[in-house]
């Protein structure tokens, strides 16, 4: 069951657009707010299989942070992995690419708040191998895919 629901997430994933139209916070008082702009801030790439962010990443992160809170920005990090894993089993390529970018998303997530964003300002996805930015025929081209995005949004 369980491998189930994950390809299930997975598959809700793969379909997911970037936020591109008005969304509806509950928290809001059914208030719909309008996307006005949205920026790449920063891409960080990890080594296979990790998810541990570098002395590099965390100061691009800090710098991420102070724009955020300066601008009033919301933020949302899109984990990624690449399309090898060490099975071959369809379903759990898919169930270790799930967590391996979730745990990349999260920890990104963690670190902005470490940073000083406020946690209600901040989404995480994993987005598996979902939205590669590189066919992978090299090992680099697979490095490319290991990545976390963060994007920042403003609403009106």
């Amino acid at each position: 069951m369980k491998k189930l629901i994950v390809l299930c997430m997975a598959m809700f994933l793969s379909s997911c657009a970037v936020l591109k139209a008005p969304i509806c916070n509950a928290d809001l008082d059914n208030t719909v707010m309008t996307i006005t702009d949205s920026n790449l801030a920063a891409v960080l790439h990890f080594a296979d299989g990790k998810a541990d962010l570098s002395k590099n990443d965390l100061a691009k992160i800090k710098e991420v942070a102070k724009r955020a809170v300066t601008e009033d920005a919301y933020i949302v990090v899109y984990g990624h992995a690449s399309h090898r894993t060490r099975t071959k089993d369809p379903i759990q390529r898919i169930i270790v690419n799930l967590e391996i970018s979730n745990d990349r998303a999260v920890n990104v997530a963690k670190a902005l708040i470490d940073a000083g964003v406020p946690m209600e300002r901040i989404s995480s996805a994993a987005m598996f191998d979902s939205r590669p930015v590189k066919k992978e025929k090299t090992r680099a081209d697979e490095a490319a895919n290991r990545r976390a995005e963060i994007y920042l949004y403003w609403f009106e």
